[in-house]
C-alpha cells in the first residue's frame, strides 16, 4: 500500500475512452453515484483518456458531469449517425493498425499522417467550438489527460504543470481519427490517446485507492486468454490486473447487454440508454465504491 498523504488515504479515478455512448455511461454512473452519496470529484487525481478525458475534466472541475449531455446533443447536431458510425471503423481500423504493430509507435505515425491529410466535416476551430464549455477555464488540480503526438507516434500526458489550455488538451484526447480534425497545441498537432489502450490507467500516480471506470469489459484475473478480444483491450487488461497487486482497485465495467453486440461506440441514438444503464449500474456499484471510497 502507498503511503498516504498527510493521513489521508490517497485516492485515485481513472476514466477510459469510449466515444459517445461511453460518455453517456459514464456520466449516468458518476450522477447516480454522487446521488448515493459517492463524490469522486474528492479524488487526489483523476485521469481521462478520450471519453473520460471530456468526463474526467467536468468532475476533477467539480462541475455537473450531466453538462456533458450538451456536448453530444452539439456533436449530433453536426455529425450524422452514417458518419459517426465512419469514425468507429476509422477508430477500430488505426486501434488495430498499432497495437498489432511491431513498432507501435512508427504505426502510430502513419495513422498521424493519414488524421493530418484526412478531409474532416468539421474544421479545427468548429470542433473546438463544441467544447467551448472548456474555453478559458483553469486546470483542475490532479487532473490528468492522454494524447498522441500525430508527427511522432509518441503518447504524452497532460497535467496542470503542462501549460496546455484545458479546452485543446481535452479535445485533442478525443480526437478519433478520421472523424474530427487534430488539434494543434504549440505548433504540434494532436489525436486520440486511446488508440493503443483505452484505459491508461498506469498514468495514475501511486494511491491507496484506484476507481477504474472502463467503458469496455476487463479481463477477468487468471482468467482463459481470449485472442478475440483487440489488443487496446488486452493492454487495457495488463495495467488493471498490475494496480491490482499494488492497490486496493476497484474496477467497474459496463453493462450492455441490453444494446446488443458489437455496440457502436459512436451511435448517438443509443446514448440516451447508456446514460440510463450508466444510473442503474451506480445503484449496484455504489457499496462496493463507498467501502474503498472511505477507507
Amino acid at each position: 500500500m502507498t503511503p498516504q498523504r498527510n493521513g489521508t488515504p490517497t485516492r485515485t479515478v481513472v476514466l477510459g475512452g469510449g466515444g459517445t455512448v461511453g460518455v453517456a455511461w459514464q456520466t449516468g454512473l458518476l450522477a447516480g453515484l454522487r446521488e448515493a452519496g459517492i463524490e469522486l470529484a474528492g479524488a487526489s487525481a483523476i485521469v481521462g483518456t478520450s471519453a473520460g478525458a471530456l468526463v474526467g475534466a467536468l468532475l476533477a472541475s467539480g462541475r455537473d458531469v450531466t453538462d456533458a449531455l450538451a456536448i453530444l446533443a452539439a456533436v449530433g447536431q453536426k455529425l450524422d449517425v452514417d458518419s459517426m458510425t465512419a469514425g468507429s471503423e476509422s477508430f477500430l481500423n488505426a486501434s488495430r493498425q498499432a497495437a498489432l504493430a511491431a513498432d507501435p509507435q512508427q504505426a502510430l505515425r502513419a495513422v498521424g499522417a493519414a488524421v493530418q491529410q484526412a478531409p474532416t466535416t468539421l474544421t479545427e476551430a468548429d470542433y473546438l467550438g463544441l467544447l467551448d464549455t472548456f474555453d478559458g477555464a483553469a486546470w483542475p488540480a490532479g487532473f490528468r489527460c492522454t494524447a498522441i503526438d500525430t508527427d511522432t507516434g509518441e503518447f504524452v500526458v497532460w497535467d496542470e504543470e503542462s501549460g496546455v489550455p484545458l479546452l485543446h488538451a481535452v479535445a485533442a484526447s478525443c480526437v478519433v481519427p478520421m472523424l474530427f480534425p487534430p488539434v494543434t497545441i504549440n505548433g504540434v498537432r494532436y489525436m486520440d490517446g486511446g488508440l493503443l489502450n483505452h484505459l491508461n490507467a498506469t498514468v495514475a500516480p501511486p494511491s491507496d485507492v484506484v476507481v477504474v471506470v472502463s467503458c469496455h469489459p476487463i479481463g477477468t484475473p487468471g482468467g482463459v486468454v481470449d485472442n478475440t478480444r483487440a489488443a487496446s483491450d488486452i493492454r487495457a487488461d495488463a495495467e488493471v490486473a498490475q494496480l491490482r497487486g499494488t492497490t486496493r482497485l476497484i474496477a467497474v465495467e459496463p453493462d450492455f447487454s441490453d444494446l446488443g453486440a458489437p455496440v457502436n461506440m459512436l451511435d448517438p441514438q443509443i446514448a440516451g440508454r447508456a446514460l440510463h444503464i450508466g444510473k442503474r449500474q451506480a445503484e449496484h456499484e455504489a457499496a462496493t465504491i463507498r467501502a474503498a471510497w472511505d477507507l
